[in-house]
């Protein structure tokens, strides 16, 4: 069986985080296909039932010393993060390494740099490559900042896009992208996240849960249930949704998922809503918290200005609940028009005019929401991403294969070559 290094490449202080929880889950996929090592800056799991299934590694993370770290923003320290990862690499026994994630990108190169040390073929799949793409724009970067984040996100970024023996595209959305950042080889394909099958929750859990949150377990006759769910981060949109929902003059119980950040006026929002409104902002939650909150909504709405391929769109889904949302990146990939809608990525009156007309139709609602179902336990399946995934680590190691051959026989190569020409 191939042995195979999924390294994640992610700040060590985050506990949630799509890309690593993707990682995860197809790697205990792949556990049926290849004999699979995960090392993860995070060093924690957030999936249940994926703890077991996979052979871990322990990564030390750390700052580069005598730089005063504690006085700089996160943001700006995330970008040097330091890790064990490459002696993970060079000391491990390995066929191929299968690199997650973008950032700490300074990171993500130095683990490319030693599989190329070590002739260890390394694939990487695209998360997070949407964001990198359009970063500087969705934060509005100039000047230095758009000079540092050339420097220390997309120029690192691309060079592993351009040494890399193949890349597993989360949607078509992203070849455009790598092919842009350098990468010509012959191995770029699509291997999409996929969503677990959710299940029933169990009803005293569900009951608990909504208590703690205050919310509800009927629907009000009229009010639309409708739920966000990521780090409110710039590029997630978030102003945008509270802004639409500030508009709106029809009952509405909205939920925010998240951990709250500087920035943003929550109370504000929370203050002007009026009758029959309400906005109910949970901070961190946790999987069995989100499972219930999905069953409990009519609509999952998420107005993102930059996402590849956001698995929280996929778990909506899943969960069979429609979706409303931007169409940047691979998004329009995941959902069709019978079990969502798409806006263009910023437009609050657009988000809002389509959040009118949906709350307006709760028979379509409900078509919208099996459909959506439907299409994500079909389409978007872990199994099927291993199965994509395991074909392309053949296909490069077998290419491989034949390089180093020709490498050590150059005279039998040739007139095997000019033999099969003449054929």
């Amino acid at each position: 069986m191939i042995r195979v290094l999924a390294a994640v490449v992610i700040p060590p202080h985050m506990s949630v985080s799509g890309a690593a929880r993707g990682a995860e889950l197809l790697s205990a996929a792949l556990a049926k296909h290849c004999h699979v090592t995960l090392a993860s800056m995070m060093n924690c799991s957030n999936v249940p039932g994926c703890a077991d299934a996979i052979r871990r590694v322990q990564v030390e993370s750390w700052l580069p010393p005598a730089l005063p770290w504690t006085l700089l923003p996160r943001k700006f320290s995330t970008l040097f993060y330091r890790s064990d990862l490459p002696r993970i690499v060079r000391e491990g026994d390995f066929d191929l390494v299968h690199i997650h994630n973008v950032l700490p990108a300074l990171e993500m190169e130095r683990v490319a740099r030693s599989c190329t040390a070590c002739c260890l073929p390394y694939v990487v799949s695209t998360h997070g490559f949407n964001e990198v793409a359009n970063g500087a724009d969705v934060y509005g970067f100039t000047g230095p900042k758009r000079l540092a984040w050339r420097l220390f996100v997309e120029g690192p970024v691309s060079r592993v896009v351009a040494r890399a023996s193949g890349i597993f595209a989360l949607s078509p959305a992203d070849f455009n992208i790598v092919r842009g950042m350098g990468f010509r080889g012959p191995e770029l394909s699509v291997v999409p996240n996929g969503v677990p099958i959710p299940g029933p929750a169990d009803p005293a859990k569900a009951k608990e849960i909504l208590e703690g949150l205050e919310i509800p377990a009927e629907r009000k006759p009229g009010q639309i249930t409708c739920m966000f769910l990521a780090n409110h981060t710039p590029n997630k949109g978030l102003p945008v949704l509270l802004e639409a929902f500030a508009g709106l003059e029809r009952p509405y119980l909205l939920i925010v998922g998240g951990e709250k950040r500087s920035g943003i006026d929550y109370e504000g929002y929370v203050r002007n809503c009026r009758p029959g409104q309400r906005i109910v902002m949970t901070g961190r939650i946790s999987d069995a918290s989100v499972h219930v909150l999905y069953q409990r909504s009519d609509l999952f709405v998420f107005p993102t200005l930059a996402d590849t391929f956001p698995l929280v769109v996929l778990e909506a889904m899943a969960h069979g609940i429609p979706v409303i949302a931007s169409r940047v990146g691979g998004i329009p990939h995941q959902i069709s028009g019978d079990c969502g809608v798409l806006v263009e990525p910023g437009d609050v009156a657009g988000l809002r005019s389509g959040l009118e007309k949906l709350a307006d139709e709760p028979e379509r609602l409900s078509r919208m929401g099996h459909n959506a179902r439907a299409r994500a336990l079909t389409e978007f399946t872990w199994c099927g991403a291993a199965r994509a995934a395991v074909e392309g680590y053949r296909r490069i190691l077998r290419s491989n294969s034949l390089i180093d051959l020709a490498a050590a026989h150059p005279a039998e190569s040739f007139a095997g070559e000019r033999s099969a020409t003449k054929g």
